[in-house]
């Protein structure tokens, strides 16, 4: 029996590695990522009163660029609430996007 366990033993997988830390140009990218994805499904007007309603959350004197905890809302951007890093990110897309498309036309 020990020699079964100890063959078994010498074959297994080794374990997984740990996953790397979430840090801040890695949150950055994953929120760029999804709302790049997500403003890309809206018209140019829907994108330019969320620009208007982001910036205006942004320049609110309660506004805090952290990186995960959910405090803050925009209204008619979605239901949940969103951190301070995501809404700059959500920012820095709409105006990538609107330069995008100022430059094709």
């Amino acid at each position: 029996m020990d020699d079964n366990w100890n063959l078994l033993a010498r074959h297994r997988p080794p374990p997984p590695a740990p996953p790397e830390p979430l840090t801040t140009e890695r949150i950055d990218a994953g929120y760029r990522l999804y709302w790049t994805k997500t403003a890309l499904t809206w018209d140019n007007e829907r994108r330019a009163l969320m620009a208007d309603r982001v910036a205006a959350v942004i320049a609110g004197p309660d506004f805090e660029n952290n990186a995960l905890e959910r405090r803050f809302r925009v209204d008619g951007l979605d239901d949940l609430a969103h951190s301070g890093a995501s809404l700059l990110a959500l920012a820095e897309v709409l105006r990538a996007l609107d330069a995008f498309d100022a430059e094709a036309e």
